[in-house]
């Protein structure tokens, strides 16, 4: 009976608030965030990939050409992967979630990202997770820090407690259209750890939480600086692989 009643109050929301998929405004059915057609083009970041970043490699072999040979040695975040590839879909979802703080997004990407998480052992030794943060003007005009959203989200799912262990001192530009080398140094010494996070830093493993991964950038600036703080090791975590 509570079923049947819920299923009435659904339908009667549908009809007067009607739901559109975030990506082709198509009405929607179901609860789901796209529509069929579109949920359809979401696709999982998994097959060939570099064993450090994550980025799918096209032509097999372990590692991508930036990571390759002694390259990997000098990075200070020593392992990424990501849930979803960043696509038409995906891009539209974490555009709404950001831009358009549409927060129910989030719960969605928390649930792949804890797949991902759940497949790598290498992240089994973690004792916190470390949102990217972002800029404190662009926090306030937004209400809201997205990659603090998804790990609270997942930390529920995992039992790994969040820690805003970094500050971000430096409100770079977007970094959409740079190219790697402009994009390392567009956030280049942009994080400082944050007050009083010395003592808990030392020796312990932290996974990054972003919302997007390009190159990496951001997330080895930030790498750099719990590596420093000592750190036993960093690795990062995001929803979308670009």
């Amino acid at each position: 009976m509570r079923y049947r009643t819920k299923n009435i109050i659904d339908k009667i929301l549908s009809f007067f608030l009607p739901r559109t998929c975030f990506c082709c405004g198509a009405d929607l059915k179901t609860k789901h965030l796209l529509c069929p057609s579109c949920l359809e083009k979401v696709k999982l970041v998994k097959g060939l990939i570099c064993a450090r970043c994550g980025v799918p490699l096209n032509s097999g072999g372990k590692y991508c050409y930036n990571c390759r040979g002694s390259k990997a040695a000098k990075y200070k975040c020593s392992f990424i992967r990501s849930a979803l590839k960043f696509n038409e879909p995906t891009r539209a979802l974490v555009h709404a979630f950001k831009y358009e703080k549409y927060l129910n997004i989030a719960p969605y990407f928390a649930e792949l990202m804890y797949n991902t998480y759940r497949k790598n052992a290498e992240y089994r030794e973690a004792s916190f997770l470390v949102p990217v943060p972002i800029y404190k003007s662009r926090q306030r005009k937004r209400g809201f820090n997205q990659a603090e959203v998804l790990a609270k989200h997942l930390s529920k799912i995992c039992g790994i407690p969040v820690l805003n262990a970094l500050i971000r001192v430096k409100n770079t530009a977007s970094q959409t259209k740079l190219t790697r080398e402009q994009r390392q140094q567009n956030i280049a010494d942009a994080f400082v750890l944050a007050k009083g996070m010395e003592s808990k830093i030392k020796k312990e493993a932290f996974i990054l939480i972003d919302d997007v991964c390009t190159t990496g950038a951001t997330l080895e600036e930030c790498a750099k600086v719990l590596k420093a703080a000592g750190a036993r090791e960093v690795l990062a975590l995001t929803a979308l692989r670009e």
